[in-house]
């Protein structure tokens, strides 16, 4: 019997001493500014975090501005902290911190100051969305850099923008590298845009739009106004009126290549490439004679440009072409002999003159595979078998042969 009572005596303490303990646990968090600040600047995310919501939930603060905006750098703050146990208090906290921020701004939109420094001094919002923007791009350069998680880096820098969404700087490397790094190519081009309407000025961000519009959207048309827009707004780079002659090759507007290019040699009279260009364009449009002239230019002011030389060669050595066709219609009878015959004259004629041409070409890059086909071709119509065994031993080093 005297066992029992001391065992009873044990229940008792343990019954009253859990009761206060529990009460304590289940008492309600008190709504206080002062105090949901003071936790957020202790980096105490939990109790912060307990105090803003119990706060703007009643009906005391549920209209206060600087409550909500307290809210949304606290649940900013969680989103961007390193704190382990403070990021598992909410999965996602962003969009709970932006809707808390517009909040804040609808009740009170010309607000210049919610909260106040260390120094008790008023903090102005654009030095609080400051430094909220450096902590995103922050987390979004080590998803980017470290993590290799390109998804990722872009929507941090997406919610970089929300603090800053003008900030140039942010909008350039949003546009040339989180962007499309994430093949987010139409975002790419949003940002560089924004970028560009906020007074950037970056070559690179108008060949990134014409890129992204060109080769991955496939828009020739955008892509083609946007390289115009960049040449106007950069008259003097010569990359620019490559684009554009690019885009109306593509787009077979060959008449508006050449205008646009006869522009940019009257423009540059050492333009050696634009010169090999309107040689291409007017050779395309069956102007022979014009794109030997404008082949001839680039090769004079740029002895040691192939693509010209190759070019000039490869026109000489129609004419010779024409006439080996014209030769292996013929057939058997006397007259197709006679004209044979004239025709071979002709033939080894055209081919002298072709010759030299082909050979400057091979100086300039020995081992082009199409210089050395029409040598080792011209060689055996001239029954010129060492420079033929020449060519050969060369294929074969080259396993051209």
């Amino acid at each position: 019997m005297l066992t029992n009572k001391p065992i009873k005596m044990k229940k008792l303490l343990l019954f009253i001493f859990i009761i206060p303990f529990v009460a304590a646990a289940q008492k309600p968090i008190k709504p206080s500014l002062p105090k949901a600040e003071k936790a957020l600047r202790a980096g105490d995310f939990t109790e912060a975090k307990a105090i803003i919501d119990a706060t703007v939930a009643s009906e005391k603060f549920a209209s206060n501005a600087k409550a909500w905006y307290l809210k949304g750098l606290i649940y900013a703050g969680i989103d961007t902290t390193s704190n382990e146990s403070a990021k598992s208090l909410i999965a996602d906290p962003f969009p709970d911190a932006k809707e808390a921020f517009e909040k804040a701004y609808a009740l009170d939109k010309d607000k210049g100051s919610f909260i106040n420094g260390t120094n008790g001094f008023p903090l102005l919002t654009d030095q609080v969305n400051a430094y909220m923007a450096q902590k995103y791009f922050e987390k979004g350069l080590k998803a980017y850099q470290d993590d290799k998680d390109y998804a990722e880096a872009l929507k941090q820098v997406e919610r970089t923008l929300y603090f800053v969404p003008k900030d140039t700087s942010i909008l350039l490397n949003a546009g040339l590298f989180f962007a499309p790094s994430a093949d987010e190519h139409q975002k790419s081009i949003d940002y560089l845009q924004r970028y560009i309407d906020e007074g950037g000025a970056s070559t690179d961000a108008y060949t990134m739009i014409f890129s992204a519009y060109r080769d991955q959207i496939k828009d020739n048309e955008k892509a083609l106004a946007t390289v115009k827009a960049a040449m106007k707004s950069f008259p003097n780079n010569k990359e620019f009126p490559k684009y554009e002659l690019d885009m109306y090759i593509r787009m077979g507007k060959l008449q508006e290549a050449k205008m646009a290019m006869e522009r940019q040699a009257a423009n540059d009279p050492n333009d050696h490439e634009t010169r090999y260009f309107l040689g291409v364009i007017n050779q395309q449009l069956g102007n022979n004679e014009e794109a030997r002239k404008w082949y001839d230019e680039s090769v004079k002011l740029d002895p040691k440009y192939f693509e010209p030389r190759l070019a000039i060669a490869e026109l000489v050595h129609l004419d010779a072409k024409k006439v080996k066709a014209e030769m292996n219609q013929l057939g058997i009878t006397a007259e197709d002999k006679k004209k044979r015959l004239e025709l071979d004259k002709v033939l080894v004629e055209n081919l002298k003159k072709a010759l030299p041409y082909w050979e400057a070409c091979e100086k300039l890059s020995p081992d082009d595979e199409k210089v050395l086909d029409n040598l080792y071709s011209i060689y055996s119509d001239l029954d010129m078998q060492a420079q033929v065994t020449r060519i050969e031993k060369k294929m074969k080093a080259l396993g051209l042969y």
